[in-house]
């Protein structure tokens, strides 16, 4: 434990004193242009008339100091820029909570009441077009024969079980598997899917704020690629 010895004899006044011009000592230690202004105007009074300031050497320091200058506004100027599409990023990010976003993964969580879905890419046409839905253990538990599609068409898998009871299978991940024919060839399709988003971390970029979606865990918000219902 250490004991500052400076202030014995000292009033309480002369101790807040001393401190406050401390401190306004340690907050000017540094020159800005202002200064130099002044430093220049008092060197130009007091200058030897035999050997009077060179005026290049001052412009080239003004100059200087007026680009360092500018480089500060400017810098605090695009931070002020980041911070507020870091804001605007962070409060859309949260509003994504509870609904449904589309990744790149043909596997999705069936939470066993909600229907799943998903995306089917056919591209410019495809021919004899086959779902088969697979579940966590890799057997077939439905199969749909759907014959031509074209583009990119949404797929909603109930999960019925029995359609007349109205059984559901159990809650797990399913995986849709489309095969199809294109040019005469057999082909498998590509798949997304959807998923619900249950929190948000959020972080200064989209790469760094992530998703927390149902069945799936963490995935970067770039790499969402639509927003749904």
């Amino acid at each position: 434990m250490s004991f500052d010895y400076s202030t014995i004899g000292k009033t309480t006044s002369r101790i807040e004193a001393d401190t406050a011009a401390s401190t306004s000592k340690n907050s000017n230690s540094q020159l800005d242009q202002a200064d130099f202004l002044k430093l220049l105007t008092t060197q130009l009074q007091n200058q030897d008339p035999t050997s009077p300031v060179d005026n290049n050497q001052m412009v080239t320091t003004m100059s200087q100091l007026s680009v360092v200058d500018n480089l500060t506004k400017i810098t605090t100027g695009m931070d002020n820029i980041v911070d507020t599409i870091s804001s605007s990023s962070a409060l859309s990010a949260s509003s994504l909570v509870g609904r449904n976003v589309l990744v790149d993964s043909k596997t999705a969580y069936f939470d066993g009441y909600n229907s799943l879905g998903f995306q089917i890419d056919a591209g410019e046409g495809a021919a004899d077009v086959t779902v088969n839905v697979v579940n966590s253990s890799g057997s077939v538990v439905d199969t749909y024969t759907i014959g031509s599609l074209d583009g990119e068409i949404d797929f909603n898998w109930e999960g019925l079980a029995n359609a007349e009871s109205g059984e559901r299978y159990a809650a797990g991940n399913y995986t849709l598997q489309v095969t199809a024919e294109q040019d005469g060839k057999k082909v498998n399709l590509p798949v997304k899917s959807y998923a619900r988003v249950s929190s948000v971390i959020l972080g200064a970029t989209p790469d760094e704020t992530k998703l927390n979606l149902l069945g799936y865990g963490e995935v970067p918000l770039s790499k969402v690629d639509q927003i749904s219902y």
